[in-house]
């Protein structure tokens, strides 16, 4: 329950000095101007549980939908606390939060500031709106009409500026009032109904025109002439004596008349006048001075009058045919002679034809149409309809509700209306062809006599021809074609016939899906042979097409040897021919056989069993000629195992180029140093800097070349130009664009073997694999959009299950990780420890106005703009939540109150800091918001605890990492893009994570620095978390979204944003429940 506070709390806020003082002077002189204008209204005042005053009110602004404003009122002790939102641009404490604070002093006091009468606001108002319109003395618009020249149903409008006086208005000067070319010009002498004038004026010139000239056209015309005709001001150019005036409503009169053989239209007024060219058509009496409106036959408009206007003499030996003509396409208008046509007024019989096509017998068309005396009418339309027949005209009143109850009746018999088509009906739902046509002989059999004994037509056209045969076997056959490739064909048997297998299969390919097979299937073998096949038969075969449909050339499958490894998946199906590549495949389903490498004598170190078998298969890779991924959890150390797989080539003589290591920056210094540790006799040369241009020239001479992704596009043409015996991409994941430069360069690099190393394969998204399997195996995966299609797209976008299966079946021989948990028992444990902290009262205020200012903020982006569009404001939405969440203080622009808000996490943060570092912790601080590191570190130099730091800015890297290293500083504050990856930090053993991240493997890559190999202490990690608020669903979203990065290749990265769905968007932007 809210509890009561005292109202005497709020007696200073009731004073309009007080407010003044609480905002800017431009906000609140344009608030007391809307506030006197009477824009601003109460919806609701309420009192918060924790006490606070909270008013709610709406302001009218300069759009057309009011803003919406949310004021908390704070007691604190130095006075009342003003915090006030508002839906609008500028979002605190601005011109609105002033005009509706303004409104309650108002109710509350009876006192503050005078707020106009109603009726003075509005009489004041309606001063505005016509001033300039004719006052005495004053100058005021005349709008002066004349028929065109060549058209006089064409009335063109003239201005003059003119003043008014006792006995009409002074000759004035003629204008072009400027408003009329420039909308945001408005002279003194207009009023706003003449704004309103004008602009119907330029609504009628043509976007063509060109010229100064306008006349009064169409709809904006007539509603032009009605307006300056109320104005009082509207005169006849030939006529300033007196204005026009808006006459009764005069009928229009059509009748054909014969004159020398043929019939001439009269359209003629009942009293006289000028018909003009307007919608709906008017007319002008220049004797009386009037104008008015047209009233003629049903369906008079300004089309059907120029149709007649237009309208040619008719011969009289045509008139009859004429008449016809326009009783058909003008109903209700006169004819040059009389029309006879034939009423028909009765129940239509439903008529429904069912046509089988005879070439492809499972596909049906079956179309509706109604019988009224013998007429075909198809559903839809009029309830009118008239027709042209040999014997004259029909016109049929037709019975909708008799055809609606038709439609019905045959949707509950089974079939139902083909989307857009009014006459066309199929079979519902989604069904493979041979289920198809079986739906069709089952409807035909047991349907179609119930409609008949309703009373319906039904005519089928069936198909012939058709013959059903049963499958006798399938088999599979392997050829070996050279080039590292092979193709792979399927027979079926039926009847003593051998036909190739994947023909037939692939048209069942846009039909069906691997799992959801029917027991028997129908393939069609041509001339009306239908082959039946069971399912669990054609299911393995039918997966490997849809896995590698962009190979499938005639009636075999061309694959590279790396899909060998599909051999192992067509269970069920003998498999002949390729004795070796069998075994391939055999080796690819299972890694444990693979053949023990001895390590030579010059590898100085002692590999872990995971670490031997990982260099086991690095070099199954390279006798086989594929390509691969060593995708180990941070730490594991892949950069050892590469170091002795290449000591390996070396010993073996196969080393007869350099191999080439592509890394970050920040991990150069890490190669060298694991070189001269491990492989001291590998001769190892360093391109960086300015001076690797002195080195090209060794090249030739060296083992192992180290360079950075930044340098390749610099140094391509030295790369490009040599031999290597291995390219290694570290932190691979970089190469994730393949447009960009450093991507392309080393996709075109010329390698006998190619490798990946990278703890993260996939950051971001499914593209990025496809990107680092192009540079090992290129075509592999297909091309981009081959892959987009037909993994990313359904993966991503609809969570397709089968697809991930597929993709990572094809991908797992060629991807090798290994987690710290299956591997690294020796390593010391780690402990995770989530530490949960309640915003304090101030800030769970602050968190919750600004979460209900960004959800209306992003709901109304998303209704005007759709979802897509709206992703920046959604994000930036998240963004100022977790700001205030992290602190209050990090929000752009905070306000006095926003600052004074405080924050939960900060506090607890040196709560907890204190306590390890008495116990002798050496501590690593990870945060995404460099501010926030900037804010943390503020408040360490002042409690006199010794740090270092690490962000993108930081100048002296090695400096900073030293510090820490060395002891000097037992606190190391890092950002996570800075110090996230290509760090050891072993002397660590504690590691904070101050906010939480859309993406977990970021963090754990982050906590990688400190538990890795040659860690000895247990470690530590604390995950602040504020309760009740955004980052609480963050862990929950990160769960949900590591899962498809899980099983793609075993552990792995989630999504660095969230995904822009509206489930997602309601579940980050809902409130916790603990506020109002």
């Amino acid at each position: 329950m809210p509890r009561k506070i005292d109202p005497r709390t709020y007696d200073e806020c009731l004073s309009p000095q007080w407010l003044e003082t609480e905002v800017d002077p431009g906000s609140w002189r344009r608030g007391l101007k809307y506030f006197r204008e009477g824009r601003a209204s109460l919806v609701d005042v309420i009192v918060v549980e924790e006490g606070y005053l909270g008013i709610l009110g709406r302001c009218q602004g300069s759009r057309v939908d009011a803003y919406e404003q949310e004021i908390s009122l704070i007691p604190e002790r130095q006075g009342v606390l003003l915090m006030g939102y508002c839906d609008c641009p500028v979002g605190f404490d601005c011109k609105h939060v002033v005009a509706v604070m303004l409104e309650w002093q108002r109710q509350m006091s009876g006192s503050g500031v005078e707020k106009a009468d109603p009726v003075d606001a509005w009489l004041e108002g309606l001063a505005t709106w016509t001033e300039g319109a004719g006052q005495t003395g004053e100058e005021a618009l005349l709008y002066l009409l004349a028929p065109a020249q060549r058209n006089p149903q064409t009335l063109v409008p003239e201005f003059a500026v003119a003043r008014p006086r006792a006995d009409g208005w002074t000759q004035g000067r003629r204008t072009i009032p400027v408003t009329l070319n420039n909308p945001w010009q408005r002279p003194g002498y207009l009023s706003g109904a003449d704004e309103e004038i004008l602009a119907l004026i330029r609504a009628c010139l043509p976007v063509h025109s060109i010229g100064p000239g306008f006349q009064l056209t169409g709809a904006s015309g007539y509603l032009a002439l009605e307006h300056m005709v109320q104005t009082g001001r509207c005169f006849l150019s030939s006529d300033r004596d007196q204005p026009l005036l808006w006459g009764p409503d005069r009928e229009l009169h059509v009748n054909w008349n014969r004159d020398d053989g043929a019939f001439r239209v009269d359209l003629s007024l009942a009293e006289g006048g000028q018909m003009l060219d307007l919608d709906p058509p008017a007319y002008l009496d220049v004797g009386r001075h009037l104008v008015g409106r047209l009233d003629g036959p049903s369906g008079l408009d300004r089309a059907r009058v120029r149709a007649l206007v237009t309208a040619p003499p008719i011969p009289a030996d045509r008139a009859a045919s004429v008449a016809r003509a326009m009783a058909l396409t003008l109903p209700d208008m006169p004819t040059p002679v009389a029309v006879e046509r034939q009423d028909i007024a009765e129940a239509p019989q439903p008529v429904l034809r069912v046509d089988f096509d005879p070439r492809v017998p499972q596909m049906a068309d079956a179309r509706l149409h109604f019988l009224y005396g013998g007429h075909h009418v198809d559903p839809g339309g009029e309830a009118v309809l008239n027709l042209e027949v040999e014997a004259g005209l029909v016109r049929i009143l037709r019975d909708l509700d008799a055809e609606q109850r038709a439609v019905d009746q045959l949707q509950a018999h089974g079939l139902t209306r083909l989307h857009g088509k009014a006459d066309q009906f199929i079979q519902p739902g989604w069904k493979p062809d041979a289920a198809l046509r079986d739906a069709w002989f089952a409807w035909l059999e047991e349907e179609k006599p119930r409609l008949e004994r309703a009373g319906w037509q039904i005519e089928v056209v069936e198909p012939s021809g058709v013959t059903l045969s049963q499958a006798s076997d399938i088999r599979g056959e392997v050829e070996e074609s050279g080039n590292d490739w092979f193709s792979l064909r399927f027979d079926l048997e039926f009847d003593g016939w051998v036909m190739p297998l994947l023909p037939l299969v692939s048209e069942l390919l846009e039909n069906y899906e691997p799992g959801s097979l029917p027991e028997t299937l129908y393939l069609n073998a041509g001339q009306g042979h239908f082959v039946a096949v069971p399912g669990e038969r054609i299911e393995p075969v039918l997966t490997t097409i849809i896995e590698l449909f962009d190979r499938v050339d005639g009636d075999a499958l061309e694959l590279p040897r790396p899909d060998a490894a599909h051999l192992n998946y067509l269970d069920g199906i003998p498999i002949q021919g390729a004795t070796s590549l069998r075994k391939v495949a055999a080796q690819l389903r299972d890694f444990s056989g693979l053949e023990s490498v001895h390590l030579p004598t010059t590898f100085k170190g002692q590999l872990r069993d995971y670490q031997q078998h990982g260099v086991n298969w690095l070099q199954f890779l390279r006798r086989r000629g594929f390509g691969g991924i060593l995708a180990d959890d941070m730490g594991l150390g892949k950069t050892v195992q590469t170091l002795a797989h290449l000591a390996v080539e070396k010993r073996a003589g196969r080393m007869q180029h350099p191999s080439l290591i592509v890394a970050p920056t920040s991990l150069m210094s890490n190669w060298q140093r694991e070189a001269a540790a491990f492989t001291p006799k590998l001769k190892v040369l360093v391109l960086q800097g300015p001076e690797r241009v002195e080195r090209f020239e060794f090249i030739d001479q060296a083992n192992l070349v180290l360079t950075t992704y930044p340098l390749l596009p610099r140094d391509r043409e030295i790369l490009l130009a040599q031999e290597w015996h291995y390219v290694i991409l570290d932190e691979a994941q970089q190469v994730k664009n393949p447009r960009a430069q450093a991507a392309q360069v080393v996709r075109r690099l010329k390698a006998t073997h190619r490798l990946c190393l990278t703890g993260t394969p996939m950051e971001n998204h499914l593209g990025e694999l496809w990107a680092q399997f192009d540079f090992l195996m290129p075509g592999f995966l297909g091309d981009q959009q081959t892959f987009q299609r037909q993994y990313r797209t359904p993966i991503e976008k609809h969570d397709d299950r089968e697809k991930l299966q597929l993709l990572t079946r094809r991908t797992a021989p060629f991807l090798l990780r290994r987690t710290k948990d299956l591997v690294a028992s020796e390593l010391p444990p780690k402990s995770e420890l989530l530490r949960t902290v309640a915003l304090e009262s101030k800030q769970a205020l602050l968190y919750e106005s600004v979460r209900l200012t960004m959800e209306k903020k992003v709901r109304k982006s998303i209704a005007r703009r759709g979802l897509a569009r709206s992703h920046i404001v959604v994000l930036e939405a998240l963004l100022k939540l977790r700001q205030v969440c992290c602190d209050p203080r990090l929000l752009p622009a905070a306000t006095r109150g926003a600052r004074a808000a405080g924050s939960a996490k900060f506090n607890l943060l040196f709560e907890l800091l204190p306590e390890l570092l008495e116990e002798g912790r050496r501590i690593l601080l990870f945060s995404q918001f460099t501010t926030m590191l900037g804010l943390i570190e503020c408040e360490v130099k002042k409690r006199g605890i010794a740090y270092s730091k690490l962000t993108g800015q930081t100048r002296k890297r090695d400096a900073a990492i030293e510090t820490f290293r060395s002891g000097a500083a037992d606190l190391f504050l890092i950002s996570l893009k800075a110090g996230g990856v290509g760090l050891n930090l072993t002397e660590a053993d504690t590691v904070i994570h101050y906010d939480p991240w859309w993406n977990p493997a970021v963090e754990h890559q982050a906590t990688g620095r400190a538990h890795r190999i040659g860690q000895g202490k247990p470690v530590f990690v604390y995950r602040l978390v504020a309760e009740g608020t955004v980052e609480e669903r963050m862990l929950s979203l990160q769960e949900r979204k590591q899962q498809l990065a899980d099983q793609v290749h075993g552990s792995g990265r989630a999504p660095d944003q969230p995904p822009i769905d509206e489930a997602t968007v309601e579940a980050l932007l809902g409130g916790s429940g603990g506020h109002h």
